[in-house]
């Protein structure tokens, strides 16, 4: 479960998830588009521990009433969207066709691109994972690279220069 399923489950007691969240943690067969069954085997996991699938842009469930309550909003607000945080940042830029691509940095530097086509890296260099609109029909698959020490060239940066 993804941190974005948890705060979802805490907030509405369903537990849902969607093949982008899935795909994150490498559980998702893009060639069979399902569930990947030789990841589930590898690790002795039944199909039952993954919880309902939807698609990111629909109800995954509702706020409960105690929620609510401790929150101060009204009962019954859907939880419609939890993505990661790059797929959500490349959406905030409206990064959502092939060739577009959303970079930051941060603590790391993160070069995330959007493509329609299937690619694997095998120096595993780069992740691919099922970008938020992603579909079965329109495959929109974000390919994230991920530069560690960005945040310490920042600050060589600024304490040479600054």
């Amino acid at each position: 479960m993804l941190p974005g399923d948890f705060i979802a489950m805490k907030l509405t007691g369903e537990i849902t998830t969607s093949i982008s969240a899935l795909s994150e943690g490498i559980f998702w067969d893009f060639k069979e588009n399902s569930l990947s069954t030789e990841i589930m085997s590898y690790y002795g996991f039944e199909e039952s521990v993954i919880p309902y699938i939807k698609e990111v842009f629909s109800a995954h469930g509702y706020i409960t009433k105690s929620v609510a309550d401790s929150l101060g909003l009204k009962a019954g607000i859907p939880e419609s969207y939890k993505p990661g945080d790059q797929p959500n940042n490349a959406l905030s830029l409206n990064v959502t066709e092939p060739g577009e691509v959303a970079a930051t940095a941060g603590t790391s530097g993160v070069i995330y691109g959007v493509t329609d086509n299937l690619l694997s890296d095998p120096q595993s260099r780069d992740n691919t994972f099922a970008h938020v609109t992603h579909t079965s029909e329109q495959q929109r698959l974000g390919v994230l690279l991920c530069i560690n020490g960005t945040g310490s060239m920042n600050r060589w940066i600024k304490n040479l220069f600054g």
